[in-house]
């Protein structure tokens, strides 16, 4: 697992997150809409859980609860994306990791694998709140990784 590249999709996806919650905060109805906000919980949850996996140790799967404020979710969300860059630079990414379960039931993976899932997931559900917004008459912005590339890599 290339760190350098892992650690570029993680700055990429911070910036998309903010770029993303810049636009919500400017549209409460987005904000406020019940499938956007229970993306932005899954994706947080989702962050800090393979984090917790690709850490070796069990996540607390009851524990896991939605955060109702706007403000704690967009600070949890940071917090763990924060969290995920520094997971890249002090774990062994080639660690083989267990999980408890998959599409086969339990299996092994790559620690950096695990981190990288982060990136992909949240790529996937920041598009699709795109989509969402663009159904309540927000204009989503360009978070493309190429478009952030192209800005300098802000």
């Amino acid at each position: 697992m290339n760190k350098q590249m892992l650690q570029s999709l993680v700055r990429h996806q911070a910036w998309a997150d903010a770029e993303h919650w810049k636009a919500l905060e400017a549209n409460p109805g987005a904000l406020g809409d019940a499938s956007i906000r229970k993306r932005l919980n899954h994706m947080v949850q989702t962050c800090e859980m393979l984090q917790t996996l690709a850490r070796g140790e069990m996540p607390d799967f009851a524990a896991m609860k939605d955060r109702e404020s706007a403000g704690d979710l967009r600070a949890a969300m940071e917090k763990a994306t924060a969290g995920l860059a520094a997971a890249i630079d002090s774990l062994d990414l080639d660690k083989m990791i267990q999980l408890p379960r998959g599409p086969k039931g339990p299996f092994e993976a790559p620690a950096g694998t695990l981190l990288l899932q982060i990136v992909m997931h949240g790529q996937h559900h920041r598009g699709q709140n795109a989509s969402r917004m663009h159904e309540l008459g927000v204009k989503p912005p360009l978070t493309d990784f190429i478009f952030w590339y192209a800005l300098g890599q802000p």
